[in-house]
């Protein structure tokens, strides 16, 4: 007879139950690696030499707007679940360039929920305005 503390239910047991959330925990763990592993792989097939997305706004859940350069040509186009459509070619010159700094690096998920909770705001938008509360 197993004692009351090892007893949860019926012929259920302490060791059975751990071995339940360790098998989940594996679960997670590999789903985790996996995402990872597929998050690295779709990163490089989209880095292009002759396309490249150099602002995007969303104007609904599913339409926005996108200015893209494609060998060497600037480009403003509308998208939607439907239909991309070319709006107008850009002049370079009509464009706010940077002040020659290399774009942002991509942020781990840490590193933005680290400055998030270090900052004391939760929106994303790498924006430095202040917030009026």
């Amino acid at each position: 007879m197993k004692p009351l503390w090892l007893r949860l239910s019926g012929e259920s047991s302490l060791g059975e139950l751990l071995l339940y959330v360790l098998a989940v925990a594996l679960v997670l763990w590999l789903c985790w690696r996996l995402s990872k592993f597929v998050s690295k792989k779709t990163g490089n097939m989209t880095n292009t030499n002759n396309i490249r997305i150099l602002e995007r706004v969303n104007v609904a859940q599913d339409k926005g707007l996108v200015i893209a350069e494609i060998c060497g040509e600037y480009y403003l186009l509308s998208f939607s679940n439907e239909r991309v459509d070319i709006l107008m070619k850009l002049d370079e010159q009509r464009l706010k360039k940077t002040t020659g700094t290399a774009p942002p690096a991509m942020q781990s998920f840490k590193d933005v929920l680290r400055a998030a909770f270090k900052n004391g705001r939760w929106d994303m938008t790498g924006n430095d305005r202040k917030h009026k509360d």
